[in-house]
């Protein structure tokens, strides 16, 4: 019988399957987070673009559609700079959820009260060095993300296949896998690699229940290649559709005047009119060529998991 029996991350989360959305500000809310917990998955709720009082309200319409677990993200130095982390996380671990991931900071801060609550706490990390601190703080496991990703991180960060070996040769908490991974084959890879769930940004930035319009959904759906630049600021990248206007800003026909995409890209979001805005998204955005639903996706990704998982274990089988 297939099984995650044993498996570290469904143990902390109370989730099904082992697969999280990654909590992209803007898109990763009761809609879509929502549906990956209805799905079985660890669906994760933003907290960094909305007021507590619409982030209670995405919770509570989060909780009208499931009863499944749900995580609550907090973009530590973000919150800080707002003076909301100490609201914020009060407010999460008042019976909301029993799972919290922390980034962009230090876990050290917070641990205790996260422990002390009875939650559980992951940190989501792009280098070693933070990883080690992590763990040394307390964490109970670590959501690795590789430079496939589409979002912020440094010119330095290394790709998954790489970093998360490295990071699983010197710690024992669990791993979630993030980066260049839409489907079974990356979460079989990513097992095999050490990892005991996966991440998964770009493939559910597509799902039909993404609040973004449906133009920014097909051109994801249908790039062949991403396009990597430094719009904010020197050595900080980020993953773009390579399109006519992504073109334009990497030849210096268009200044993004420290704008993250170039353009009002929430008018993009409710539009879908491409030309106002690059369209983000990771490597991985190669690899996907449809438009599908969170339970699809979900279904899909853990059934072609175990087929992979079949194939290399018929491998040992007497010829």
């Amino acid at each position: 019988m297939r099984s995650f029996a044993g498996n570290r991350v469904l143990r902390d989360t109370g989730a099904r399957v082992p697969v999280f959305n990654a909590p992209i500000g803007y898109f990763a809310r009761s809609a879509l987070a929502g549906a990956v917990s209805a799905a079985g998955g660890m669906g994760l709720l933003e907290t960094a673009t909305t007021g507590l009082a619409e982030t209670n309200a995405e919770a509570e319409r989060m909780r009208e559609r499931t009863d499944a677990p749900f995580g609550v993200q907090l973009f530590l130095r973000v919150l800080a700079q707002q003076n909301r982390l100490d609201e914020v996380l009060d407010w999460a671990l008042d019976g909301r959820s029993r799972f919290i991931v922390s980034a962009v900071g230090a876990p050290a801060d917070i641990v205790a009260r996260v422990h002390d609550a009875g939650a559980k706490l992951y940190h989501q990390t792009g280098s070693l060095s933070d990883a080690l601190r992590a763990v040394d703080a307390g964490v109970d496991g670590l959501i690795v993300e590789g430079a496939e990703a589409g979002g912020l991180r440094s010119t330095r960060s290394m790709h998954l296949f790489s970093f998360l070996q490295q990071v699983r040769s010197q710690v024992d908490v669990p791993l979630v896998a993030g980066g260049g991974i839409v489907d079974g084959h990356g979460m079989a890879g990513a097992f095999a690699l050490g990892a005991e769930a996966v991440m998964m940004g770009t493939r559910f930035i597509t799902a039909a229940e993404s609040p973004v319009h449906h133009n920014v959904k097909q051109a994801i759906a249908d790039a062949t290649e991403t396009i990597n630049l430094e719009p904010v600021k020197k050595g900080i990248m980020m993953r773009f559709v390579r399109n006519d206007f992504a073109e334009s800003v990497a030849r210096g026909d268009i200044d993004p005047q420290g704008q993250p995409y170039a353009g009002p890209v929430f008018e993009m979001f409710e539009t879908g009119d491409l030309g106002l805005a690059m369209v983000g998204a990771g490597e991985s955005a190669a690899l996907l060529h449809d438009v599908r639903t969170v339970a699809e996706i979900i279904d899909d990704t853990v059934a072609g998991f175990w087929t992979e998982i079949e194939r290399l274990a018929a491998l040992l089988a007497p010829s």
